[in-house]
């Protein structure tokens, strides 16, 4: 955008981004594409019931693999409860590989959960 000289030497518009600052969002959002694409291969797990239940999940946000003690079967409301704890353990897993990658490119440590 170009600055627009009024009576009296007032500048309106905004003046044009630097090439510099422009140049490093492009790094930034491509490192942050790259480690995007590599989501699909970084896997965590979440556990529940001592490990009775093992939900492992893509940071990519996709379950893998669901792994159960067959004798968790007999009380369908237990294994519901702990395969949804595990889940949502994984999902948290998921969460904190993320922000923690996230934040080796932006700099940043300790990002919260978003």
């Amino acid at each position: 955008m170009k600055k627009i000289k009024g009576f009296g030497g007032r500048s309106y518009g905004k003046p044009d981004k630097p090439e510099g600052i422009e140049k490093i969002q492009q790094q930034m959002r491509e490192q942050l594409e790259k480690i995007e694409e590599g989501f699909e291969n970084i896997e965590v797990v979440g556990t529940a019931g001592g490990g009775a239940i093992k939900v492992t999940a893509k940071c990519s946000y996709e379950i893998s693999a669901i792994e159960y003690d067959k004798s968790l079967l007999e009380d369908q409301e237990m294994f519901n409860d702990l395969l949804i704890a595990a889940i949502n353990e994984a999902m948290r897993e998921v969460t904190k590989k993320r922000n923690e990658e996230f934040s080796k490119v932006v700099g940043l440590e300790g990002l919260p959960n978003l």
